[in-house]
Parts: C-alpha cells; sequence; structure tokens
C-alpha cells in the first residue's frame, strides 16, 4: 500500500483533534463541507484524510451518509488509533535525535539532508522549514541553519525548567484565562484512565501525550496567543528530546495526580492556587533530572546500530 501524503496524514491528525476538542460521541455525522471549511482547505484532501481515518477504523462510511465517528472520542480506543508517519516528519524526529546523540554537527544544510535519508531536495526544504517555523533551527548567517537548544544537556534542561516556571503559572494568571469545560473533562478523563490502566504498564509515549495535552491545554485556556506558542514549543522540543523515553514512571504517577489537582482548581475557579500548584508541579519535575551521558549512549546506540 502507498503510504499517505503528509498533508493527508496532517489533515486527519486535525480531524482527530477537532473530535477530541468538540467532545464528539460515536456516530456523530462528520460533513466534508464543514471539515473543509474549518481546516481552510478543498473537499477532496478532507475526503483524503476521511478515508486514510476510515482505514484506522476511527470513522466509518455509510452509502449515501458520508462518514460518521466510529469512536467515542474521549475513550482509550480513539487515543490508540495511530496513523503512518509521513517521510518529513520520520526525518524531522531523526535529525533532532541525531543532533542529541552528537551524531551530527550544530550546523546544517538542505545537501546534509538529502545526502543523510537520500530523499529530494523540496522534502529537505519542507523538513527544514518545519524545523525552523517550530523553533528547533534558525537560519545561520551563512549558509545552512544552526540548531537551537534541543535539551540535550543539563544546562538546557534546566534552562527550560526555569522559563516553563516562569510562563505557564504566568498563563493561568492572565486576564483572558478560560478554561475549556469539555477539554478539561476530557483530560481528567484521560488521566484517570491512565492510572486506572497502571502508569506501569502504560506505554511512555501514551503517558508523555497525555502531560504533552494537559500543558498544552494551559497555554489554549490563557487566551495569550504569545504564551501559548512559548508552551506548545517547549512540549515540543520536550517530545523531540531522546531522553522522555526514558523517565521515572513512580514520578508520572505523581505527576497524573498533580494534574488532576490543578484540573479541581480550574474548576473552582481558584487560579492562583492552580498557578501556585502548577509552579510546584514543574519545580518538582525539574529536580528529576536525566543521566544525559547515559541516555546520550543509548540514543547513539540505536541511531548507529545496523
Amino acid at each position: 500500500m502507498t503510504a499517505p501524503r503528509a498533508k493527508t496524514t496532517a489533515l486527519a491528525r486535525q480531524i482527530l483533534e477537532i473530535a477530541r476538542r468538540d467532545g464528539l460521541a460515536a456516530g456523530t455525522h462528520l460533513p466534508e463541507v464543514k471539515l473543509a471549511e474549518r481546516l481552510g482547505v478543498s473537499r477532496s484532501p478532507v475526503r483524503a484524510a476521511l478515508a486514510l481515518l476510515k482505514d484506522r477504523g476511527a470513522v466509518k462510511l455509510a452509502p449515501g451518509q458520508g462518514y460518521s465517528l466510529a469512536l467515542d472520542s474521549d475513550g482509550p480506543a480513539f487515543a490508540a488509533i495511530a496513523l503512518p508517519e509521513p517521510e518529513e516528519a520520520v526525518i524531522y524526529r531523526d535529525l533532532v535525535r541525531a543532533r542529541f546523540a552528537n551524531l551530527i554537527p550544530p550546523q546544517v544544510a538542505v545537501s546534509d539532508v538529502m545526502r543523510r535519508y537520500d530523499c529530494d531536495r523540496a522534502t529537505a526544504n519542507r523538513v527544514l522549514a518545519q524545523m525552523s517555523e517550530d523553533g528547533v533551527i534558525e537560519r545561520a548567517p551563512g549558509r545552512g541553519y544552526l540548531f537551537g537548544p534541543v535539551l540535550n544537556d543539563a544546562r538546557a534542561y534546566e534552562e527550560s525548567y526555569r522559563f516553563r516556571i516562569l510562563v505557564e503559572p504566568a498563563a493561568v494568571l492572565e486576564p483572558g484565562f478560560r478554561p475549556d469545560p469539555k477539554r478539561m473533562k476530557q483530560l481528567r478523563a484521560r488521566h484517570e484512565d491512565l492510572l486506572r490502566a497502571g502508569i506501569e504498564t502504560v506505554p511512555m509515549a501514551a503517558l508523555f501525550e497525555a502531560d504533552a495535552a494537559f500543558h498544552e491545554a494551559i497555554g489554549d485556556f490563557c487566551g495569550n496567543r504569545f504564551l501559548a506558542h512559548a508552551i506548545r514549543l517547549q512540549t515540543r522540543l520536550r517530545r523531540l528530546s531522546e531522553y522522555e523515553n526514558y523517565n521515572d514512571r513512580e514520578r508520572l504517577s505523581a505527576s497524573c495526580h498533580e494534574h488532576l489537582a490543578i484540573l479541581d482548581a480550574f474548576e473552582a475557579g481558584d487560579f492562583r492556587r492552580a498557578a501556585e500548584l502548577l509552579r510546584r508541579h514543574i519545580a518538582v519535575s525539574q529536580e528529576i533530572r536525566p543521566n544525559f551521558d547515559k541516555v546520550r549512549a543509548l540514543a547513539h546506540r540505536r541511531l548507529t546500530r545496523v
């Protein structure tokens, strides 16, 4: 089977996110026209994305009725839907991990990407453009791009957490901070499901995605686009950093409970308490530092394994 285009996969992910944020139930009709308007595209790419989601069991197609959601968006089966990664996403992640493992220098050019991944110039340009937009790299004064901090050493780790301690509690205290009840309900259900399933047995990727969804929601709730962007960037850097695969599961269990306490404060409208709980939550996580030498060695071994 031919791999789906990057745009198709990206739109499929966006449709899943719409379903998740809107709290859609199984059986909800998914009109192509409305989705196209909401996503700012024509109907054809939306139809391709829905077809991909049908192949993955996320939606179903009834003759003469169109597509509808096959699963409740707040259930574990929906959260477990896996979409194929486009080539650009695989290259993007591998580049960051290669940098983390010191397998590539801090400066990279289009030709380096083409040679390393045997891809065409258009693909390499798309990867580097996305990395630049995400703030992972920036234009070098001369040729190519320079990597920014990728949380690949103790100093970057400390700077990231200190930045988060400054930014995330401040987002909660923004005048426009308005938690979305539907999204909070989804976050609560997701965390409770993880705790019920047992942190020790849940895949690490699912744990991190739940953590990322919680922190990104804070940015979205605050009503400040600059703070929201900063929080999303930090989450993206954490997701791309190899050491996230080696977190302490006992700490992750405590982290889930802390997230639930913060949600309680949101629901009570006590944003000052929520901000203080969030500050403590990030500060405690900051103290659990990875062994960067060990994790970098593991990353290096994985990336160079033949």
